[in-house]
């Protein structure tokens, strides 16, 4: 499962990271709470954890990226992750990634929903018929004080909507500092 978020944080966040020199830590739990969280997912949150790894490859090799996680009900999470973003050239090569990997699931019998709310781009993706098994994904993300953030959640059963989402990705983007 942290595998999963992980790749779907990345996802999200690849064309939005830089090379810029980061801070050895990031402290991404700081921009939500357990509360703000359940109340989203309309469920208990479990307490969170926050890592920071190197990203490994791609436009963003060797920033950081923050992230925190809480686990949401029976195999769901929910995840906040921060990483600098990346401009120009840069960005626009992670754009097309990111619609390389999307198109990839897609071709496997995923669907995708897209949605821009205010400032953020938001997606849903939601596994083939008869995967009960693979959580689905829901996901905004947004640009702000030099920084891209993400906000996302995966839940094996009812898939959280795309609005409370965009709710909690506005509350860490008030909390940036």
């Amino acid at each position: 499962m942290k595998n999963a978020l992980i790749l779907s944080t990345g996802l999200i966040l690849l064309p939005f990271s830089a090379q810029a020199a980061a801070p050895a830590e990031m402290h991404t739990c700081m921009l939500l709470t357990a509360n703000e969280v359940s109340a989203a997912i309309g469920g208990r949150a479990g307490s969170s954890q926050e890592d920071n790894i190197v990203i490994p490859n791609g436009p963003a090799k060797g920033d950081i990226m923050g992230m925190c996680m809480w686990r949401a009900g029976a195999g769901g999470m929910v995840s906040v992750n921060m990483v600098h973003a990346l401009q120009s050239a840069q960005r626009e090569a992670g754009f097309a990634k990111l619609e390389e990997n999307f198109a990839k699931l897609k071709a496997q019998g995923w669907t995708q929903e897209t949605k821009v709310i205010g400032d953020a781009k938001c997606l849903s993706m939601k596994p083939p018929t008869g995967r009960d098994n693979v959580p689905g994904m829901t996901g905004c993300m947004v640009e702000a004080k030099g920084m891209a953030l993400s906000v996302g959640a995966m839940s094996s059963g009812n898939q959280v909507a795309m609005e409370p989402i965009k709710e909690l990705l506005d509350k860490a983007v008030a909390r940036l500092q």
